[in-house]
């Protein structure tokens, strides 16, 4: 390699916002850190999908955002556990992402539940 005389640094990977939020940047360091964590939540997940409850390749699966992205991304957390080590987001087949739709969905217990109208989760199970 060729040595320069000027110090080029690193792009960002994750720009962190005050009220916790991260969101991975769109470039090639951005995009290493977003696959990244799509696979620790597979692992984290056994590779199941937690909305068909089916295996799901690692290659295939796709980051979920709770939230969703919606607002031009202006709530958009690409965080992997939230501020009190909860899990928050999950990794889902495509299947399963077709599925959730819009909806927001929630960990509850181990499981990813949908959100009900009003913010409201489903009741834990029994």
């Amino acid at each position: 390699m060729k040595s320069t005389k000027y110090f080029i640094p690193e792009p960002e990977s994750v720009h962190a916002y005050p009220d916790g939020r991260q969101v991975c940047q769109d470039n090639a360091a951005g995009k290493r850190e977003y696959k990244a964590r799509t696979t620790e939540m597979w692992l984290r997940q056994d590779g199941i999908c937690p909305i068909t409850g089916k295996w799901v390749d690692q290659n295939r699966a796709q980051f979920d955002h709770e939230a969703g992205r919606g607002s031009n991304g202006g709530h958009r957390d690409d965080r992997t556990l939230n501020d009190k080590g909860e899990w928050q987001n999950a990794a889902v087949s495509p299947e399963g992402n077709t599925l959730k739709g819009s909806q927001r969905y929630h960990w509850l217990d181990g499981k990813y539940v949908p959100v009900l109208k009003g913010g409201e989760v489903y009741a834990k199970s029994a």
